[in-house]
């Protein structure tokens, strides 16, 4: 009801608007001639006043200059000056013939304030009245008067009339320079101006640029010579011409400006400025009666008008009433069927298309003019997920009047796409199928995100390869496949050798490329029925099904191991990886995917203790290695907290004299079950699971305090410590080093770290640089199986090193084996040419330290001196060998 009261005057007031406006364009037609008869008559008038007062000013400037030209004309004075200019009389006698002629004369004028006479060099013979600045143009070469100002001299404006002195025969002898004061000229134009109160009276002299102001726009009230905006108009309008032009001054305020040249004056104007506001006044009330006349006939019309029409509008009302609605309905309809991102088809009673959004041009790329007219079925070739068509579709919108379901379609460049499909039919009162409404939407992308949600479910974010999880599942099925045929399947358990080292030697990034490449060669070598999956790391599995024999799957191994065996280049670097691979049948060894997964896993390590890079079956041996392993990762996890780890110490001494020089820690574990585990039983697996760090610093510590317990004993010996790669790569072994000397106090001389050839050689540069660090700090640093790693000088000339340990394997054999005997010759002679120590170790009999004495090694160790011991069994072994404690001292 609002909104149709609101319509409903809106009629009324477009009707009267309308009578309103034809009223105005009478009002404008009739007022526009009187207007404009008006305004050609005041602007007439406006100019025929500037031109009259122009004439005033210019009599004005004609008296002074015919009075100038009088006084100058006088032959007295024209004939004293001649005789002063020519040096007969002097200033004194000149000045005192001028002064009371010169005032007598001045009598003729009341408006003469200042007399200015000077010689014929322009210079001053006689000043009286005002004093008229020197700096003005008061000389002229001209004969007849020439005129300056209007300009100010004290508070008078005034006008400068030079007035040349002739003489007889009518040449230049001198200059009057005569001042009038413009009192008289303002009044005459004030008083012409009276009938314009508003407005302003300019007169103009375009030779000097001089202005005089008067009238009420006067600065302070009173006529002024001054810079106003109009002179700039005056000046570019000189020439002579009369006329009336439009002004706009600063701030936005408009004016009228009359001008008009003073007649006989060159160079000189006049100008009347008055507001536009003032101009234009008078000019409107002339038709402002004629104005009120019309819009009181207009107003009038518009009442009545009113009154007739305000039926009329409440019919037309309701009509716009009902057509908003539908319009409304319409719009609305419109929108939902554009903006629907869904493509949305409008099909006839006959299934054919009628009208398409744009949405359907989007998923499709067909329009309407390639649509109109087709069946959906022609036009999108429709057809579910089973590969019917649509007449299952339409079998049920005609049962119930409805459908919907996932269906394939076509796009116009050929492609097919799932679309999720819903078709409802729109009946008439009887029942009758007038349209029918079809919906769907692009699911591609749907698709594809649950296909890769599924893929990465179930396989290697890395490799792309079959995760644990697949694995676990394909390995069912095909233990289900051979259980009902009653055939033989085989489980590679493969595990890379060095992948470790290189992770840790060149980063992640690079171990991650390499197990790319790694999966690749392996998936270029099985059979792709086979199934090759990511175990996780750098373990990987392979499923082998249909196996007629054990050797079936030796010889998959072997093809794998030889994929594995050729080097890898990868960011500059070759690098050799290989592998060690388990082996489990079904059903020799199990009949269930844990079970094989186990024993292949048992026979993996197995193949990693016979050497690496090859293959083992598996074995029931092993089974109980791979327990006896697991219980010791758990043990040995627990071993540091329980206190369970031992040092035992091993003597070492001079080969020349028999001397005791220090004592090497090793350390044991002292299992609760087992007794006294080895380290060669438990120091691999601390490195594989990443225990020998930890392991390592606490075999630093107490080596370090149980030396400086023996210090303080009277025993200052020398104790050496192994260090592990981990401990020397990790990259904080100087202040762990550090920090055990200071705890422990010991003397950093006293301590001896021993780093592996073989790691020293596989990271050769790191090792230098940590080693540097390490040396800092006054410790010696040792080699320890040295000859094992193809040593060379080229990298032991810049190792700090201090000493070199001759491994046992070449110690065991002398004297009688000739190649033992050569190696230990030349690991001799390279250590005196670097000025190194040489420590034998495995020394067991007599024999082998005669030859080594004989050959120049300067110190040993071994069970020919003495076994590992604890501490305090260490302790009385000294105490049995006293002599050399003593020479220890001495030393």
């Amino acid at each position: 009801m609002a909104n149709s009261a609101q319509l409903q005057r809106r009629i009324q007031t477009f009707s009267m608007a309308g009578i309103l406006i034809t009223g105005l364009l009478v009002a404008i037609a009739t007022a526009f001639p009187i207007y404009r008869d008006a305004r050609e008559l005041a602007t007439s008038a406006f100019i025929d006043d500037a031109r009259a007062q122009a004439r005033s000013a210019s009599q004005y400037i004609g008296k002074a200059t015919d009075i100038a030209g009088q006084i100058a004309s006088r032959s007295g004075i024209r004939d004293e000056i001649d005789a002063y200019n020519r040096g007969k009389i002097d200033l004194a006698a000149v000045v005192n013939y001028l002064t009371p002629r010169l005032l007598d004369a001045l009598k003729q004028s009341d408006h003469i304030v200042a007399l200015t006479c000077l010689d014929r060099n322009g210079h001053r013979i006689l000043e009286l009245g005002l004093p008229i600045p020197s700096s003005l143009p008061l000389v002229s070469a001209a004969t007849t008067p020439a005129i300056v100002g209007p300009l100010i001299i004290g508070d008078a404006s005034v006008l400068l009339v030079s007035a040349p002195i002739l003489s007889r025969d009518g040449q230049r002898v001198g200059t009057d320079i005569l001042a009038f004061e413009l009192i008289a000229l303002e009044q005459v134009l004030k008083d012409a101006g009276r009938a314009r109160p508003d407005t302003l009276q300019l007169l103009y002299n375009s030779v000097s640029g001089a202005l005089m102001e008067i009238g009420h726009d006067a600065r302070d009230g009173v006529t002024r010579v001054s810079q106003r905006p109009e002179q700039d108009f005056l000046a570019r309008t000189t020439g002579g011409r009369t006329g009336i032009e439009p002004l706009e001054h600063e701030g936005g305020t408009k004016s009228l400006i009359a001008f008009s040249p003073l007649p006989e004056v060159p160079g000189w104007s006049f100008a009347l400025v008055t507001p536009a506001s003032t101009f234009d006044s008078p000019i409107l009330s002339r038709i402002a009666s004629p104005l009120l006349m019309i819009t009181l006939l207009v107003l009038v019309g518009a009442l009545l008008t009113s009154r007739a029409i305000r039926p009329i509008a409440a019919k037309v009302l309701e009509q716009s009433k009902q057509l908003s609605e539908l319009s409304a309905s319409l719009a609305l309809a419109a929108s939902v069927f554009e903006g629907s991102p869904q493509a949305v088809l409008i099909l006839d009673g006959q299934r054919r298309i009628l009208e398409v959004n744009e949405a359907c041009y989007a998923i499709t790329g067909f329009g309407l003019i390639e649509l109109r007219g087709k069946t959906l079925c022609e036009a999108l070739c429709l057809s579910d997920l089973d590969g019917n068509h649509c007449d299952v579709l339409w079998r049920q919108v005609a049962d119930t009047g409805t459908w919907h379901g996932e269906t394939i379609l076509t796009r116009k460049d050929g492609g097919t796409f799932p679309a999720w499909h819903s078709v409802s039919a729109v009946r008439d009162a009887a029942g009758a199928p007038r349209h029918y409404i079809t919906m769907f939407t692009d699911i591609s992308d749907k698709r594809q995100a649950e296909d890769r949600i599924r893929h990465l479910a179930h396989h290697d974010a890395l490799t792309g390869l079959p995760n644990r999880s697949l694995l676990a599942d394909r390995l069912e099925h095909a233990l289900d496949r051979a259980r009902r045929g009653e055939r033989k399947l085989a489980l590679l358990f493969i595990d890379l050798d060095r992948f470790k080292h290189v992770n840790d030697s060149l980063g992640h990034p690079v171990g991650d490329r390499l197990l790319q490449e790694v999966a690749r060669r392996l998936e270029a070598t099985v059979r792709d029925q086979d199934t090759l999956a990511r175990q996780g790391g750098d373990e990987f599995v392979v499923v082998i099904e249909d196996v007629a024999e054990a050797e079936d799957a030796a010889r998959v191994a072997v093809k794998l191991l030889g994929a594995l065996e050729v080097p890898i280049a990868l960011d500059g670097h070759e690098i050799y990886v290989g592998g060690s691979i388990g082996i489990s049948l079904f059903p020799n060894d199990g009949d269930s995917s844990d079970a094989l997964l186990r024993c292949a896993d048992s026979a993996m390590y197995e193949a990693k203790a016979q050497g690496r890079s090859t293959y083992r079956f598996y074995t029931a041996e092993q089974t109980r290695i791979s327990r006896e392993r697991f219980e010791l990762e758990g043990g040995l996890r627990r071993a540091i907290e329980r206190g369970e780890l031992r040092l035992h110490y091993q003597p070492q001494a001079s080969c020349a004299d028999g001397r005791l020089c220090g004592a090497e820690a090793l350390v044991r574990w002292q299992h609760p079950e087992r007794g006294l585990v080895g380290p060669d039983r438990f120091i691999p697996l601390a490195e594989e699971i990443g225990l020998i760090a930890q392991i390592g610093e606490w075999v630093l510590n107490t080596a370090c305090a149980q030396a400086q317990i023996w210090t303080r004993a009277g025993f200052p010996l020398r104790i050496a410590v192994n260090l592990s790669g981990q401990q020397v790569s990790r990259g904080k072994l100087h202040d762990i080093v550090g920090a055990a000397l200071a705890r422990s106090g010991l003397s950093p001389a006293q301590l001896e770290l021993e780093i592996t050839e073989g790691h020293v050689l596989a990271r050769v540069e790191e090792c230098i640089a940590e080693l540097e660090q390490i040396k800092t700090l006054g410790v010696t640093l040792a080699i320890d199986d040295f000859g094992t790693g193809y040593s060379s000088l080229s990298y032991l000339k810049r190792l700090p090193i201090d000493r070199l340990k001759i491994d046992r394997s070449f110690v065991e054999g002398i004297p009688q084996d000739g190649d033992d005997v050569a190696i230990v010759a030349t690991i001799l002679s390279m250590a005196s040419n670097l000025d190194l120590g040489v420590i034998a170790e495995g020394v067991e009999n007599e024999g082998q330290l005669r030859h080594l004495v004989a050959a120049g090694c300067t110190e040993y160790q071994g069970y020919l001196l003495g076994r590992p011991m604890p501490a305090d069994e260490f302790e009385r072994w000294m105490q049995d060998n006293a002599q050399t404690l003593r020479d220890l001292r001495r030393g």
